[in-house]
């Protein structure tokens, strides 16, 4: 069960729920403030991940900050685009002070121009969807630059998630993962209903929840080996869920 946030808490309930949200929130608090590089994820999460990351792994995330530093240390190499320069020019300083020197941040500010748009994989035509942040294209099209299958990881955890997904989709090895965080909200629907065939487990705290996709085997194989035995996910109900 989760407990949704509460701008205003106005009646006694709401404040009671504000209050056991709060609770609930408290183990993140203080993993984060113990730990500046702990990924803002659900712990559960992490954890799973970490058990079947490998160091030559390749990684992506939409949205760069303390899963960068988190996940470039147990991966061969990781692409972080950001879109906010200020916070860029922030985790640039963080990659410099803990020597991370595989990992590639690129800068894709809103509205700049984008060479990719024609380049978008058939799943958007296939479910009749159109990009509802338009402006974010250099963003969620920035991996479309990368060939099919080079990722192992991909984190989508930043702006426009649904257009981030699904231009990642192809782009994940067989195997491979795709994190979504705040899977919780509506929004994300779509994300659901273009990876139906992924096996997929929820990680929740009470106050939000991270779904871990994993790629089916077979298709493009990746160009670098595999280990043996990649875990496959449990196939859970394909509820419709989304995030900011």
């Amino acid at each position: 069960m989760l407990i949704r946030y509460i701008p205003r808490a106005t009646t006694p309930g709401q404040r009671l729920r504000r209050l056991v949200r709060a609770i609930l929130y408290l183990p993140t608090r203080v993993r984060l403030s113990l730990d500046p590089a702990y990924p803002w994820i659900n712990a559960g999460a992490v954890r799973y991940l970490c058990a079947r990351l490998t160091p030559h792994m390749r990684g992506f995330e939409f949205g760069a900050g303390r899963s960068t530093i988190y996940f470039s240390r147990r991966m061969a190499s990781l692409v972080s685009v950001e879109h906010n320069e200020k916070w860029r020019r922030k985790v640039a300083a963080l990659l410099h002070r803990f020597q991370v020197g595989n990992v590639t941040l690129a800068f894709a500010p809103p509205g700049a121009d984008t060479p990719c748009a024609a380049g978008r994989p058939p799943i958007w035509e296939k479910m009749g969807l159109t990009p509802r942040h338009p402006e974010f294209a250099p963003y969620f099209d920035h991996i479309l630059a990368y060939p099919d299958a080079h990722f192992d990881v991909v984190l989508v955890d930043g702006r426009a998630r649904v257009e981030c997904a699904l231009n990642a989709r192809d782009k994940i090895a067989p195997g491979g993962f795709l994190v979504l965080d705040n899977s919780e909200w509506e929004k994300y629907a779509p994300i659901f209903e273009a990876l139906a065939d992924w096996p997929h487990q929820d990680f929740e705290n009470g106050v939000w929840r991270t779904t871990i996709f994993c790629k089916p085997a077979g298709g493009i194989p990746r160009p670098t080996p595999r280990p043996a035995g990649m875990p496959v996910l449990p196939h859970g109900p394909a509820a419709a869920r989304a995030a900011p």
